[in-house]
């Protein structure tokens, strides 16, 4: 039987994550090739002459063993071309990191929406590099793709089209019943809180530990793809907390209108909960910082205060250092009302500070709404 295994290429600031998201979908990785920071890719095959001749000698170097290797995972989002043409090259699979993303996410997928919304956003990713493969092999220089002929690559493009119309038609539906319950549940008077943050960051458990709920965690990294939420009690109220997909770094477009129903959630929320995990190493939580309030605001969360909550104290070698980072970032690139506070979503510790934060930051409810609760039944999750 063969041994199959890829190759993992990433720069150098990206490795960790790169490592983590291959170990989560069990890839056995037999060559890495680490890119410095400052790398420019090759337009055509985004590694250049250098890099991409030392594959192909790693390649061929395993051509009389038992040993294969199928794939090759890029940690960057690739152009259509350069895909075709490392295709075209290597003969093995290219896969970037919008497709390891979306691995996982099909890995943890249960709902039909988030079923849907996977489809979804590896059809747009795949369309691109169809097109990009009939255009090459009208000019002869390809197959067609994946094998049969020009014809049958222009009928499969075309079918792909045509599915990408309904998937978006039925998750439309979906979005319209999604929206219908969050209105209900506004209309009774109840804040939404969003817990929000990086992937990994601690954000299902901190949302069980609010909530009293078992929802899965794990140390693997997006085990949330779609939206929870559930009615809990805090000091001044009773607030339903959403828990969230997990933030990555240089989310593309297409996996933000995958995911826009879960996203929706956060930026129509009253307030969020933005978890860091404080045990990292100061320059990742910065980094991992500045990208979740990039997302904050390409998913429209503008104009509300935000409770930025250090998570793992229990495990941070660096408390003060962090908070200090955190102060001094938050206060230059968050121009509305914010507070720090910290936390051990696992042991439960800071979850009192953290509930008074949020009766300190949250709109008012109405004293009519209050009247409306006691005829509805929040027991279960919502």
């Amino acid at each position: 039987m063969m041994n199959v295994k890829t190759i993992l290429v990433s720069k150098e600031r990206d490795l960790s994550e790169a490592l983590s998201l291959a170990d989560t979908i069990h890839l056995n990785v037999v060559k890495k090739l680490i890119l410095r920071n400052d790398y420019r890719p090759d337009r055509n095959y985004f590694l250049n002459m250098r890099l991409l001749n030392e594959v192909k000698e790693f390649l061929k170097s395993l051509n009389s063993g038992k040993t294969t290797v199928d794939s090759i995972y890029i940690y960057e989002v690739l152009h259509p071309r350069q895909v075709v043409n490392l295709v075209k090259e290597l003969r093995i699979n290219v896969r970037d990191k919008i497709l390891m993303v979306l691995e996982i996410f099909a890995n943890h997928a249960g709902s039909k929406e988030a079923k849907l919304q996977i489809e979804m956003a590896e059809i747009t990713y795949q369309l691109p590099i169809i097109k990009e493969w009939i255009r090459k092999a009208k000019l002869g220089e390809l197959p067609g793709f994946m094998g049969p002929g020009e014809y049958a690559t222009e009928t499969y493009y075309n079918h792909m089209r045509r599915r990408l119309t309904k998937i978006r038609r039925d998750l439309n539906e979906l979005r319209v019943r999604r929206r219908r319950e969050r209105e209900f549940r506004i209309s009774k008077g109840f804040p939404h809180v969003a817990i929000s943050g990086y992937a990994n960051a601690g954000k299902t458990t901190l949302f069980n530990s609010l909530t009293k709920l078992s929802k899965p965690t794990g140390p693997e990294m997006f085990t949330t793809i779609s939206p929870k939420a559930a009615l809990a009690p805090i000091d001044c109220s009773e607030v339903v907390f959403v828990d969230t997909v997990g933030f990555i770094r240089d989310l593309p477009p297409e996996v933000i209108e995958a995911f826009y129903a879960t996203l929706e959630e956060i930026s129509l929320s009253d307030l969020s909960v933005l978890v860091l995990d404080s045990s990292e190493p100061l320059n990742t939580i910065e980094s991992k910082l500045r990208a979740s309030l990039i997302i904050l605001s390409k998913i429209g969360y503008f104009g509300k205060p935000l409770v930025v909550a250090l998570n793992k104290v229990d495990l941070s070698n660096n408390l003060e250092d962090v908070e200090e980072l955190v102060k001094n970032y938050m206060s230059s690139n968050y121009l509305w009302g914010w507070r720090l506070v910290r936390v051990s979503a696992l042991r439960g510790d800071g979850l009192t500070e953290l509930k008074k934060t949020l009766c300190e930051l949250l709109p008012p409810k109405s004293a009519e709404n209050v009247k409306t609760r006691a005829k509805i039944d929040f027991r279960a999750p919502l």
